[in-house]
């Protein structure tokens, strides 16, 4: 399937943790010129707005970076997904685009981690960690 003339990112600028603030970018730079250029970025429940615009919309020709920043606080230690698109759209109504998403580094502390075992050392002190699985 051919892929949209537009190069995408979606990036977060800084740590990622609940009650704490970060910056998420949206970039696109079309490979071709377009009329228009909309940029959005969608947030899940439990993220918090707290600067900036989720929406831009403008010209933009081959080669022009367009960059759409916002603030977030995410509000739950919950597994998120933050969506940022680029659709580029022509005179004949033709609208071509293309999507990201990241992943919010957050999970449910609740759940317990297994703890590794000690390593063990072989005769040729060499240390080894061992695993076996429960019956």
């Amino acid at each position: 399937m051919p892929s949209a003339p537009v190069e995408v990112s979606l990036e977060f600028g800084g740590a990622v943790a609940v009650g704490t603030d970060v910056t998420v970018t949206l970039q696109a730079r079309p490979l071709v010129d377009a009329e228009r250029l909309s940029l959005s970025i969608t947030l899940p429940d439990s993220i918090e707005l707290i600067a900036g615009e989720t929406r831009w919309e403008g010209p933009a020709g081959s080669g022009e970076r367009r960059a759409l920043t916002v603030t977030i606080r995410p509000r739950a230690s919950e597994p998120a997904v933050i969506r940022g698109a680029a659709a580029l759209g022509f005179q004949d109504g033709t609208t071509l685009g293309a999507a990201r998403s990241l992943a919010l580094p957050l999970g449910d502390r609740s759940k317990p981690t297994l703890p590794l075992p000690p390593p063990k050392k072989t005769k040729t002190g060499e240390s080894v960690i061992e695993y076996r699985d429960a019956p």
